[in-house]
């Protein structure tokens, strides 16, 4: 994460306009703040990893041990682990860390072995309301409420204040100015 964290900050994220001038905003709220959760959900390219990753910097920066979680990637190990003793080091740090970024959450495909694995992680940290816990995803709480009512249910009432659609534009693909 050392290469994200140099170029995702607060100051290169990009605002054009009062959509994400807002976003940037709560997301430095969300830093100074002393409890809570932010979920940030959007489209591919919308900019959610660039501002989770610079509130990952912040908290850094204010001496938080944060953790960054690729979804993908973790999601499938840990499940590769589940019946070994292997797990419960890596499940641990996910579900106690101060400060967990979760991105790219249910990227893809989820099925119930994605779900039951969130569920246990956000479950122990919604259960401790020191922890805090960083969400991006393509998908939105309706999405993840029809999934599973426990799960999203638990994201939104932590997230409360910070949930947030990201603008409906992939930043990857504007057309540069020549």
């Amino acid at each position: 994460m050392s290469d994200m964290l140099s170029r995702y900050t607060f100051e290169t994220y990009e605002i054009p306009d009062a959509e994400r001038a807002a976003i940037k905003g709560k997301a430095k709220s969300f830093v100074r703040a002393d409890s809570g959760w932010f979920f940030l959900f959007g489209r591919s390219g919308s900019g959610k990893t660039h501002i989770c990753t610079a509130m990952c910097k912040a908290f850094i920066e204010r001496g938080k041990d944060t953790y960054y979680m690729a979804w993908r990637d973790e999601s499938r190990n840990l499940k590769s682990l589940i019946n070994t003793d292997e797990i419960e080091k890596p499940l641990n740090r996910l579900k106690r860390v101060p400060v967990l970024y979760i991105d790219d959450f249910f990227k893809g495909s989820c099925n119930e072995a994605d779900i039951r694995l969130a569920f246990e992680i956000l479950n122990a940290r919604y259960n401790d309301a020191r922890l805090r816990t960083i969400i991006s995803s393509e998908f939105g709480i309706r999405k993840i409420l029809e999934l599973d009512e426990a799960l999203g249910s638990r994201i939104y009432e932590r997230s409360k204040g910070y949930v947030i659609q990201a603008p409906d534009d992939n930043w990857r693909l504007r057309k540069e100015e020549t």
